[in-house]
């Protein structure tokens, strides 16, 4: 029977995040993708704007979802509006399955008195998800604390389950110091790092997003949480070792085949 799994997370025209990395992953990992397009995102004079789509759209598509499918999985990426992200929680009520939340919140074209209200608004989403994958970034805003080393990143840890997080992954990526590139597993009771080398690769792009969606995959799949991350964490590295450049300099993670067979197997 196939398994369906949906993306709630805006459109990113370059494709290396957003909708399109998440589509992308679902394929890799033989699930049928749906999406609800929250924005769209763009550059414009070499800057990125998001333009957002009618929210009542959103909701007609969340119920056209709803009404025409049953859904194995969600992954929830860039919500961006405080409506958005009520319709979106009411949605969830009604799901009884493995949610991953990538919580997007830092927002360059907002200021902070909205980034405050919206991190209140998305902490709301937390009692209905599986997993919270936040970067380091949106791991301080979440924690209200700076990290730069990993006893400050299980502190931040902490904090995100006691806003009500079943259990977190905090994805250092390359900014800790060390040859490292380690991810932090929390569920209140156990701490776990993954753990790659890190990479020169610019082909970076999506990596956060292309995470998240592979642990919802690999979770509709049955696989239990901490399998669900490691295998993704190697999907992703994969992923970057083999992305597809840019002209400005920057890449996209990118999946050729060989690499579909070498992780998927």
């Amino acid at each position: 029977m196939t398994r369906t799994i949906l993306t709630i997370a805006g459109s990113d025209t370059l494709a290396g995040g957003g909708l399109q990395s998440d589509l992308k992953t679902f394929e890799d990992y033989h699930l049928f993708g749906l999406t609800a397009i929250t924005c769209i995102a763009v550059v414009k004079n070499g800057q990125f704007a998001i333009t957002n789509l009618p929210t009542e759209l959103l909701n007609d598509q969340l119920n056209t979802i709803k009404d025409n499918l049953s859904l194995d999985g969600i992954k929830l990426g860039l919500i961006h509006q405080l409506e958005s992200l009520e319709i979106v929680k009411s949605f969830l009520r009604s799901f009884d399955g493995p949610i991953v939340l990538d919580p997007v919140m830092a927002f360059k074209e907002t200021d902070h008195v909205y980034n405050d209200s919206y991190r209140e608004k998305l902490i709301e989403l937390f009692p209905f998800a599986t997993v919270i994958t936040p970067n380091l970034k949106e791991a301080e805003l979440l924690s209200q604390q700076k990290i730069s080393n990993p006893t400050e990143m299980e502190q931040a840890a902490k904090k995100i389950i006691d806003l009500g997080a079943q259990s977190v992954v905090i994805k250092g990526g390359q900014r800790l110091s060390g040859n490292l590139a380690s991810d932090l597993f929390y569920n209140s009771e156990t701490f776990q790092y993954f753990s790659k080398p890190k990479l020169s690769n610019v082909t970076i792009n999506g990596a956060g997003c292309t995470f998240a969606s592979a642990i919802a995959a690999n979770l509709v799949l049955g696989k239990d949480l901490v399998n669900a991350i490691e295998d993704s964490k190697e999907y992703v590295y994969q992923g970057i070792k083999n992305g597809l450049l840019l002209k400005n300099g920057e890449g996209n993670v990118w999946f050729g085949d060989s690499v579909k067979s070498e992780v998927m197997t």
